[in-house]
């Protein structure tokens, strides 16, 4: 068949599938495209970057499954949401405000995962508010469903990855091998083998929720099913990448460990996920107890819920609230533009501390943190007369420049060092064990500063200057780092906290730096 009659055929039936709309549902879908591209426009670079972590990062590609998904449950709904005469409802004005206020405070603090979560959420609620209760009832669970557009689990990769540590030395004990570990590094026969960030097995415990979330949902009906669902896909992934850990220092053992790395890395992608899904479904199978095409309909019983009937009553013109949502979300935008208006500090000073000497200033260092973002930077190398060195590292961010991402740390990205294991650090302050080339080792202690507060916390320092922001005004925040490593008679624990106590902390530090 010609490809112009193709496309006529597909046009006509686009046309006869539009013609077939009830009026009330034209009206309510077409405000609501509306709305919903006024919150695109407002939400674009988190659109934009949700899309790149999507395509690009592994732990994410199957997100890529999950509009088809959404879209899949709003067709099959479509035979009940035919029989409903969508309603604007106005309470939902505040739940939309809600979403805004979230998107605004991930925005303007840097906090992606909140700006995201904002951006779904403003679609979500919009849809509630312009379609009605009774509507949204049946599609409580396509918009819930939504939640999994938002990338999530970088939060747990420490955790996992120190887990996943243990778990496979203990495999590699049990199984005869002789190995020591320290922090993420097991010594084996074989070689040394490095539980990187990739191997902490995020990637399929994310997706194994949200693969969990969805059969929960179309294939059973009682709660403690589901949630005993939800378990495993959270438990089974965990324990198997422990196992696919031991199994490459197994391999290695016999065929070397560069085989045994190629060998990991065939099995790491889709193949061991693929397995584990398998092995999940397989255990949860007896469980299942519902045809999932009739979850679709089950939806109906939803609109006519007495809460859900009780709130229908609440209704108002579309062609009056819609405007009034455009209205919001554009001012919303207007107001954060302006609170991203920032002005840039000016260069700070090297502090002075009381019996420590300044060695040298320099930017090019065997250890050196980045700091790709940051307005300025500092690096200041001290010793005191003991032979103690500490290395003092500050830098200034304004504006969208976040100091808690993961290349203004201690740890530089794409270089020889590597976290080795948290370690104790005064208040306001996280440690950090370092580790290059499996010999140099260093000591790390880091703060965040913003208006006189010092924090270990990074929400805590993005919240801190959230009120600065919506006033319009800008502050910078600091990141200091306080690096040491071990000495002839001077260990680098005992270097630093002689220096936090002549120094006075990190906040003093940023204070001197500033008044100088």
């Amino acid at each position: 068949m010609p490809p112009e009659i193709i496309r006529q055929n597909r046009s006509a039936a686009v046309a006869a599938l539009l013609h077939r709309l009830p009026a009330a549902w034209a009206r309510a879908l077409g405000w609501l495209a509306l709305v919903w591209a006024a919150a695109f426009v407002l939400t674009a670079p988190q659109w934009i970057d949700m899309a790149r972590q999507w395509w690009t990062m592994s732990t994410y590609q199957h997100i890529l499954f999950v509009p088809p998904i959404i879209v899949w449950l709003v067709w099959s709904r479509r035979e009940v949401l035919a029989r409903l005469n969508p309603q604007a409802w106005w309470p939902g004005l505040v739940i939309v405000a809600g979403a805004l206020a979230v998107w605004l405070a991930g925005s303007l603090t840097s906090l992606d995962l909140f700006a995201q979560a904002g951006a779904v959420l403003i679609l979500q609620s919009a849809t509630l508010t312009l379609l009605g209760p009774r509507v949204g009832a049946v599609l409580l669970f396509p918009l819930a469903f939504a939640a999994f557009l938002v990338p999530f689990g970088e939060e747990i990769v420490v955790p996992l990855q120190m887990l996943t540590a243990e778990m496979t030395i203990a495999l590699t004990h049990l199984s005869g091998i002789r190995a020591e570990i320290d922090g993420v590094f097991i010594d084996t026969p074989a070689g040394l083998f490095e539980v990187a960030e990739a191997c902490a097995g995020v990637q399929f415990v994310v997706a194994m929720v949200t693969l969990g979330v969805l059969a929960a949902k179309l294939g059973m009906e009682r709660w403690p099913r589901r949630i005993a669902l939800l378990a495993l896909c959270v438990v089974v992934p965990i324990l198997a990448n422990g196992v696919r850990a031991w199994g490459t220092i197994a391999i290695a053992q016999v065929i070397g460990i560069e085989r045994a790395g190629g060998v990991d890395h065939i099995i790491y992608g889709w193949v061991f996920f693929a397995i584990v899904v398998a092995l999940v479904m397989a255990l949860a199978w007896r469980w299942f107890d519902r045809d999932p095409q009739s979850e679709a309909l089950g939806s109906a019983a939803l609109a006519e819920h007495p809460l859900v009937a009780a709130a229908d009553r609440l209704t108002t013109r579309t062609s009056t609230l819609a405007p009034i949502l455009t209205a919001l979300i554009l001012l919303i935008g207007l107001w954060a533009g302006l609170a991203h208006a920032s002005m840039t500090p000016p260069a700070p000073a090297v502090p002075q501390v009381e019996g420590w000497a300044v060695a040298e200033t320099t930017e090019a260092r065997g250890w050196q943190p980045l700091g790709p973002s940051a307005s300025h930077r500092l690096h200041a190398v001290y010793e005191d007369a003991q032979g103690r060195s500490v290395d003092v590292y500050l830098a200034a961010y304004v504006g969208d420049a976040d100091p808690t991402a993961g290349r203004e740390g201690a740890v530089p990205p794409n270089t020889a060092w590597r976290l080795l294991a948290p370690t104790t650090a005064p208040d306001a302050m996280f440690g950090e064990e370092l580790l290059a080339a499996g010999v140099d080792r260093r000591l790390a202690w880091t703060s965040y500063v913003s208006g006189g507060w010092a924090t270990s916390s990074a929400i805590g320092l993005r919240l801190s200057g959230l009120g600065d922001r919506l006033m319009l005004r800008s502050e910078p925040r600091w990141l200091v780092i306080l690096s040491s490593t071990d000495r002839p008679n001077a260990p680098a624990a005992d270097a630093l906290e002689r220096f936090y106590e002549r120094s006075g902390g990190p906040a003093a530090l940023v204070a001197q730096a500033q008044s100088r």
